[in-house]
């Protein structure tokens, strides 16, 4: 994705904990710049008061909502109107909604409908329903514990997620990913390599949600890798002797 994207980023204030503000902003930085940086909320509830000393470090315009009817949100309101606002302005090329709650399904999917890149960041704890309306999805729990933990790739086999279960947070087992890939790999019958990048553009496509570092893997080289049934190679890049270009293939057994 094009680095001078235009993203707006709204934040839930009241369902996403501040300490994820810095990996926000930096997730955000690898899609485009941020043009538009809201944080919506009820600022007089205890947990939310903690954003407040964020405010200025990141630049993040607060949008104060008072709850005025018990069990209403009207800081979910807020930040849907004003996600509407700025689709209509057509200054932006993409949205970064940054929370668990599923009540925000259907205006991921409607931005989407608009042609918008919707990338959704939350918990472990956000529905289905959400994580598959977004383009891409990170679970900020996960990349914080991976940036906080040993290197990737350097887990031991028990360590790694179960090669079968789905996590209760409905994160695909190793075996799913492993099934995606090989599906991926399988519908380019007229190859025998195929460009790792491709294999990762596919799969995010397949597997909402989808991120090496939800394995611990910094890289999905790394991922792929650590599954027995791949092989990868790498060849110089004709257009930058610096760089190389990754392929991969299902292994041959005789």
């Amino acid at each position: 994705m094009d680095e001078q994207n235009k993203i707006a980023v709204l934040i839930d204030a009241e369902n996403v904990s501040s300490k994820y503000v810095k990996l926000i902003m930096d997730e955000v930085g690898s899609y485009g710049v941020a043009t538009y940086k809201r944080l919506y909320g009820d600022f007089t509830k205890p947990s939310v008061k903690s954003w407040l000393s964020k405010l200025q470090e990141y630049a993040i315009t607060p949008v104060f909502q008072y709850n005025y009817t018990q069990g209403k949100n009207a800081s979910d309101s807020a930040l849907i109107i004003d996600a509407m606002d700025i689709l209509y302005t057509e200054n932006v090329s993409g949205f970064c909604l940054v929370t668990s709650d599923s009540d925000f399904t259907k205006l991921a999917m409607r931005l989407r409908e608009s042609g918008m890149i919707v990338i959704g960041m939350g918990e472990q704890k956000t529905p289905s329903s959400l994580v598959s309306a977004c383009e891409n999805f990170k679970y900020l729990d996960l990349l914080s514990q991976e940036s906080e933990n040993v290197p990737a790739g350097s887990l031991s086999q028990e360590n790694r997620l179960d090669e079968t279960k789905k996590e209760s947070n409905g994160i695909p087992s190793r075996a799913e990913i492993e099934r995606e890939i090989r599906a991926i790999i399988e519908a380019k019958t007229e190859e025998e390599w195929i460009n790792l990048s491709e294999v990762g553009i596919t799969l995010s496509k397949r597997v909402p949600g989808f991120d090496p570092r939800n394995y611990k893997y910094q890289k999905l080289r790394q991922l792929i890798e650590s599954f027995d049934a791949f092989e990868t190679k790498a060849i110089p890049n004709p257009h930058n002797k610096l760089l190389k270009i990754v392929y991969v293939k299902e292994k041959e057994y005789s």
